[in-house]
């Protein structure tokens, strides 16, 4: 059985309230799910929050779902977004920030970076820079049109990226198109203003 089938199976022992099901759901996409928190907020602590949220809201709307017609990964990409989109309403503390991600240690921790980065002072400052130079970028683009960039980065789909943002896939596809001339566009006239 390949990861496809096992994980529709999954989904839909998960539908009829398998808690197993579940749990072997949440260890397969709990990192891509941290990922997308995390390079949206830059906050360790409300990344693990958020993420949790996510997963227990998941589990709450599960039992409602038609698991033949249940597009997983973009399903619960949309509701790991509402969920940062709530915390912003409630909060207006979550900040957009650039595609690198952070490494997971062993204890399924986030160290702020790898320790190769910390080796040489020019690779820590250059790297700095260029996460400010993206952060700043990315805050200067619609929102959805920087969910669309990071979950282009993860390896979704056009479709699984529709299918998360519920919209259509030609939206999709003009908006990534958009976002990412925009993208380089402003990140080419910050880059040049800093020097």
């Amino acid at each position: 059985m390949n990861v496809v089938d096992n994980e529709a199976q999954l989904v839909s022992e998960a539908c009829q309230g398998s808690l197993p099901a579940f749990e072997a759901l949440v260890q397969l996409y709990e990192p891509r799910i941290r990922r997308l928190i995390y390079g949206m907020t830059q906050d360790v602590q409300l990344t693990q929050d958020l993420c949790q949220d996510a997963f227990i809201a998941a589990y709450r709307a599960l039992p409602r779902m038609q698991d033949k017609d249940l597009k997983f990964a973009p399903w619960l990409y949309r509701i790991a977004t509402n969920q940062v989109r709530s915390e912003w309403r409630r909060h207006k503390n979550v900040k957009i920030v650039p595609f690198t991600t952070p490494q997971l240690g062993d204890d399924h921790t986030f160290d702020e970076q790898g320790e190769d980065f910390l080796v040489s002072h020019e690779q820590f400052e250059e790297g700095v820079m260029q996460r400010e130079l993206v952060r700043r970028t990315l805050s200067q683009l619609p929102e959805a049109s920087v969910t669309c960039l990071l979950m282009d980065a993860d390896g979704f789909s056009y479709n699984e990226i529709a299918d998360a943002m519920q919209d259509t896939l030609s939206a999709v596809r003009s908006r990534l198109s958009r976002a990412r001339q925009a993208f380089q566009r402003i990140y080419s006239r910050l880059d040049q203003e800093g020097k």
